[in-house]
């Protein structure tokens, strides 16, 4: 304790030696020429001794175990780096990102990405669209109409407005609509309706577009349809990420619970060889769009699945074109409890009639809690800490284990 009541003595003495250098300073500008030179030297002695003062006294509350500073400290410590818990699951090396997906209308089809954005709501424009059935106002997904993944999606520049456009269009088709990816309120009042749709057996508000966007679908699916873009209400994540599970209200557009799914690139390695094994009427060359995540990791082939103990990564970016770095951590709250959509090929909208949700369920019912008891695992529902820039190339690292992920039943902070 002596120490500290030194170190803040050294502090406050340092402080008041800069305060009264201004005060000299300023007492006579008529002075100010002559004290030029002197001042700036005093004021560098003064400053170097406030600093010294400063950092002796942070390392000191660092390491004291008398104050409240020294423990928010340590826990910030701690947090920013890699964790081994013992008894948890080792702490695999880094590896990177290898591929960005988003898909800005709910079943539809996605678009790879170089480089985007990572929200507190999840990537930039993911899933802020979807389509209802204008007869129940109930959102529409490829568990009831493989079809959807005809729908395909892109981004382009509008050379008139010089603003980026969601482009939709049919496949196969000539059918195709642009709508503002970014809209404004002003559009959104002029060009669209608010109201309430159904999504899960929850309302929620969104705009409706009009008759000119929609017809093009309505004839594709043969019955009202409309697309709609998620409103100002907010939308709140479910299961393990809800207020009572993780600790606070994290919102989120129309994803099914969650924000933001993390999956591994040698997982769905390994489950195409587990296919390819079964013989040659079985799909073996599935890609990772069937499971829709977000961010795909490289993960390491011989240990495929490990992302099964995440609770805790970071996903560095260094841009240097823009001389920048961007450090992003997400809690990592459940594992994510499949259905039958990756039978369905996005490219033809074929639902196989078994693969890959049997091979799955033979080795991937890992999960015990709630609804995941009787479905398979693949992939990883995250919740970013933070908001920045994500690019193909980053760096990720996982900063704690754990053993103990019970979808739908175990809390963030008992992990």
């Amino acid at each position: 304790m002596d120490i500290l009541k030194n170190g803040i003595n050294t502090y406050s003495t340092g402080a008041h030696a800069v305060f009264e250098d201004l005060k000299d300073f300023l007492s006579d500008p008529m002075m100010i020429p002559d004290k030029i030179q002197h001042f700036h030297w005093r004021v560098n002695t003064s400053l170097l001794l406030l600093s010294t003062a400063i950092g002796g006294f942070v390392v000191l509350a660092l390491l004291s175990n008398y104050t409240n500073f020294g423990g928010a400290a340590r826990e910030a410590v701690k947090e920013a780096l890699p964790i081994a818990k013992p008894g948890s699951p080792p702490i695999p090396p880094p590896t990177e990102v290898v591929n960005l997906r988003i898909y800005p209308i709910k079943s539809c089809r996605g678009i790879e990405l170089d480089t985007t954005r990572l929200r507190k709501t999840g990537l930039t424009l993911d899933r802020n669209w979807m389509f209802i059935s204008k007869s129940d106002r109930k959102f529409m997904t490829i568990r009831g109409d493989s079809s959807m993944t005809l729908i395909d999606t892109a981004l382009v520049d509008d050379p008139d407005t010089n603003q980026q456009q969601l482009e939709i269009s049919v496949h196969g088709t000539d059918a195709r609509v642009l709508v503002p990816a970014f809209p404004s309120k002003e559009w959104l009042a002029a060009n669209t309706t608010l109201g309430t749709v159904e999504i899960w057996e929850a309302d929620t508000d969104a705009y409706e577009y009009g008759d000119e966007i929609n017809a093009h679908f309505c004839k594709f699916f043969n019955k009202p349809v409309a697309l709609v873009y998620k409103g100002p209400t907010q939308r709140m994540v479910a299961v393990n990420g809800a207020k009572d599970m993780y600790g606070k209200d994290t919102p989120h557009h129309f994803a099914d619970v969650m924000s933001l799914q993390v999956a591994s690139q040698a997982s769905i390695k390994d489950l195409n060889r587990r296919l390819e094994a079964k013989g040659q009427d079985i799909p073996h060359d599935l890609t990772i769009e069937r499971f829709r995540p977000n961010i795909i990791v490289r993960g390491r082939d011989d240990k495929p699945w490990e992302e099964d103990t995440w609770k805790r990564i970071r996903i560095t970016t260094t841009l240097h074109g823009e001389e920048a770095m961007y450090r992003l951590d997400l809690d990592v709250v459940a594992r994510c409890a499949r259905c039958q959509v990756p039978n369905v090929n996005p490219d033809t909208a074929e639902k196989h009639s078994k693969e890959p949700w049997d091979e799955l369920m033979k080795f991937r019912r890992v999960d015990e809690g709630g609804p995941a008891k009787w479905k398979p695992c693949f992939g990883m529902l995250c919740i970013p800490r933070g908001e920045g820039k994500i690019a193909v190339g980053a760096k990720v690292e996982v900063l704690e284990t754990t053993g103990n992920h019970l979808y739908n039943v175990r809390k963030f902070a008992d992990l």
